[in-house]
């Protein structure tokens, strides 16, 4: 009784608000939101929509350094990036925001509130981190849905003059119905330069052997340390995409050994193919298996659920945070028509040892170790929550 009570107090007061019409090949989305994600959804559901991926985007201190400033300058930033690929603020399906530590989440939710309706609002996570512009406090990347007059067949790479903008980089890279491709962060040793090459190089790998190539890559996530050589991490980048353009970058500082100073997970689009299952899990032949992480996944079609970043809902030692996200994400899945065994990319950041040690622990008696999702585990100075040490960022599919 005490058990169900609680889970009738918790997270299952679940409201699905459909902010699309879906109909025969008509993009939709259905949100969910439940009672402890303070006006935010706790998953979308997205379906045969055209997904737009922004590059990370950072405010304009020129016209004001104050946190309010900042934070209305990225999104009216995104705003503009929507508007020119035809999408509204309600088309936002996922955001990424990455805060310094002197901005509290609390204030960049009071302005998303008052820019969003709470009833379209997003999946949205939090990160602690030096943000790459030393004296910006905020930045943010997002996923939406974007709509073009003609189809496009491949990933289509969007410049979008921005002030002081390289025209080689995207400032958001759209992907065509079809497959989506998520490849777990890799890392190689060596110093910054060194290491990032190896590590793009490591990454085509990956592709290549799952029949992709370079141009298939949607957007990259870089983890590093320190921040202030991000150019170094930028230009290497350049190079390994050459003439072509570069899709959209977002970087995180992270906490590592000198030896291993970035690792680097991707996004790529795929072309459809046929599978019973709706999510494909792939190991490398070249790197070790993993029951807790696979090396690759693929979602077959166009059905993807984005879930907020979770976080343990009282504080607690590492063991009883890791256990309420896992509680909260499996009744977020069950709602959305997923579970655990349909996880296709994971993101855990910690910022305490203790809560690291234990998802290590605890990540198998969760997890189908011929389908666990693809992953990134990065240390942080924070995760967004005080008294938490742990948050869990997730997309999964659907069952079927």
């Amino acid at each position: 009784m005490r058990e169900l009570t609680s889970t009738l107090l918790g997270i299952l007061l679940v409201v699905a608000i459909t902010a699309h019409v879906h109909g025969d090949g008509q993009p939709s989305t259905k949100r969910f939101q439940s009672s402890n994600t303070n006006g935010l959804s706790s998953a979308v559901l997205v379906e045969n929509a055209v997904l737009a991926h922004s590059t990370q985007l950072l405010p304009d201190l020129s016209v004001g350094a104050g946190h309010d400033d900042q934070i209305h300058s990225v999104l009216r930033q995104l705003e503009a990036m929507m508007k020119s690929l035809n999408a509204r603020r309600t088309d936002v399906v996922k955001l990424n925001v990455y805060l310094s530590e002197d901005l509290p989440q609390a204030t960049f939710m009071q302005s998303l509130r008052e820019w969003m309706p709470t009833e379209s609002a997003p999946a949205v996570s939090f990160v602690n981190t030096v943000i790459s512009n030393g004296d910006a406090d905020i930045a943010l990347d997002a996923v939406f849905v974007a709509s073009f007059d003609d189809p496009i067949s491949s990933p289509k790479h969007c410049y979008l003059e921005s002030p002081g903008g390289d025209p080689r980089t995207s400032r958001v890279s759209v992907l065509p119905k079809g497959d989506v491709l998520y490849v777990s962060g890799q890392a190689e040793q060596g110093d910054l330069p060194t290491s990032t090459q190896e590590t793009l190089a490591g990454l085509l790998r990956t592709l290549e052997h799952l029949g992709l190539t370079r141009d298939h890559i949607v957007s990259l996530k870089c983890f590093m340390q320190p921040m202030s050589e991000v150019d170094v991490v930028n230009e290497q980048i350049a190079e390994f995409f050459g003439g072509a353009m570069i899709p959209p970058v977002s970087h995180v500082e992270w906490i590592s050994s000198e030896k291993q100073p970035i690792e680097i997970e991707l996004v790529a689009w795929a072309p459809p193919v046929e599978s019973e299952d709706t999510v494909s899990y792939y190991w490398l032949p070249w790197l070790s298996k993993s029951p807790v992480y696979c090396r690759a996944t693929r979602i077959h079609g166009d059905r993807r659920i984005f879930v907020s970043g979770l976080h343990s809902e009282k504080p607690g030692n590492g063991e009883q945070q890791v256990r309420s996200i896992f509680s909260q994400l499996e009744n977020i899945l069950s709602e959305t028509g997923s579970d655990l065994r349909h996880l296709a990319k994971a993101t855990y950041y910690v910022s305490d040892a203790d809560p690291s040690a234990q998802l290590n622990k605890l990540r198998p008696e969760y997890y189908d170790p011929e389908r666990p999702p693809a992953a990134s585990k990065v240390m942080v100075s924070g995760v967004g929550h005080p008294q938490r040490g742990i948050t869990i960022d997730m997309i999964a599919a659907p069952t079927h």
